[in-house]
């Protein structure tokens, strides 16, 4: 037996321990390019991807917890923790960060970390993040008789009016929670209490907040029912002069419009008690169900290190949750991050509750009634009051 196996080249350990990772979008598309690295430091282990698409990742995700499918790893986005925690299909992470030599909480940006946590437990570890920030045309800021963009809310209504003045719109803005929630921060709101048993949808700041969004529509400096729109057209046309969004945009606005190359920037997002954005991304996390931890642990790993994050953002521009990374020259080098860094510092995941999804459609559903004018902010406080309560089970 011991000459056969040295013949078939087979070693007395045994095989690698192969882990299946699922990955989404375009992440799934490239996550290959770091398996080489990752083999060559644990020869022990293999990795299999599949990639998903967004679109159908969250009932897949579902489908294969129900029926024990699950693979060892997944890529998980930062609302879906809540859930899938809620519903015991992912493998707890304390004991494995408390061992660990390589990965702490202080490693990463606090506001990334907390997508990371559900009611006091670590169930994945930040692979990139998303942080939204306002972009803006800087020629026709000047041509409004601005030298800055706005860095408050006084700042906003003021510049947002006189480029409407002059153009169609002063930003392009929606009732999308991503974009509304980051309002009630700015004002010191939030949506529920720290246990997530009591909405503080009625307390003044969140109704200043919305108060403020309405108006914002109201007023003619956001588009109030004009339907979809080609988001790089509008920016390059001056339609919206402003908007906020992620850091994916950067390379998209240089490669599809590069005829106002050199005539746009991005700020971080306008204060009003606080400049608070909204942080999302996506984590790591390994099912419950796997038979691999250990290894699936070594997986993540090394996907939550510097060097590894860095090398990420290489690839494809995703921006890395853990500190250190961005002291790398490839994300000092270039002036624009800079904004992303300082915003990642003031920035909140929406709460980690398992009913996540039916509370963003109620505050979406309030959030539209008032700018549509159906009901006041301060109705549609009350309303959604109700909602969060039916929802959290407090009525």
């Amino acid at each position: 037996m011991l000459i056969l196996s040295a013949l078939l080249g087979v070693t007395a350990v045994g095989a690698p321990t192969t882990i299946r990772v699922w990955a989404m979008g375009e992440e799934g598309l490239n996550l290959e390019k770091l398996i080489p690295a990752f083999e060559r430091e644990n020869p022990d282990i293999r990795v299999e991807i599949m990639q998903i698409p967004w679109a159908l990742a969250y009932d897949k995700m579902i489908t294969a917890v129900a029926g024990g499918t699950t693979p060892d790893v997944t890529q998980i986005g930062t609302t879906w923790m809540a859930p899938f925690a809620a519903m015991g299909a992912l493998a707890p992470l304390n004991e494995f960060i408390e061992r660990s030599a390589v990965l702490s909480a202080d490693d990463f940006f606090p506001g990334s970390w907390g997508t990371a946590v559900v009611e006091g437990v670590i169930y994945g570890i930040p692979w990139y993040v998303d942080v939204r920030v306002l972009y803006y045309r800087t020629d026709l800021l000047q041509e409004a008789g601005f030298d800055r963009p706005p860095a408050t809310w006084d700042e906003l209504r003021v510049v947002g009016k006189a480029l409407a003045d002059i153009g169609d719109f002063g930003m392009g803005l929606s009732p999308h929670w991503q974009e509304f929630l980051p309002f009630v921060w700015q004002a010191g709101g939030d949506l529920l209490d720290e246990a997530m048993e009591e909405p503080l949808v009625t307390e003044p700041e969140f109704v200043e907040a919305l108060e403020f969004f309405v108006s914002l529509f109201r007023d003619g400096i956001a588009p109030l029912g004009i339907g979809e729109v080609d988001l790089f057209h509008a920016f390059a046309t001056g339609f919206f002069p402003m908007y906020f969004s992620g850091p994916w945009m950067v390379e998209l606005i240089r490669a599809r419009t590069p005829e106002i190359d050199g005539l746009w920037s991005i700020a971080p997002m306008p204060r009003q008690a606080a400049g608070t954005s909204f942080i999302g991304g996506a984590n790591f996390a390994i099912f419950e169900g796997t038979r691999n931890k250990e290894a699936a642990w070594r997986f993540l790993e090394f996907m939550g290190r510097a060097e590894t994050q860095v090398e990420w953002y290489r690839i494809l521009r995703g921006l890395p949750a853990v500190k250190a990374a961005w002291e790398d020259p490839l994300l000092m080098e270039e002036p624009i991050m800079a904004v992303f860094h300082a915003q990642l510092l003031d920035a909140k995941s929406p709460p980690a509750h398992p009913g996540w999804e039916e509370i963003a459609r109620a505050l979406m559903t309030r959030v539209e009634e008032a700018i549509h004018e159906i009901t006041s902010p301060a109705e549609a406080a009350e309303l959604l009051d109700g909602d969060l309560r039916r929802i959290l089970g407090r009525l």
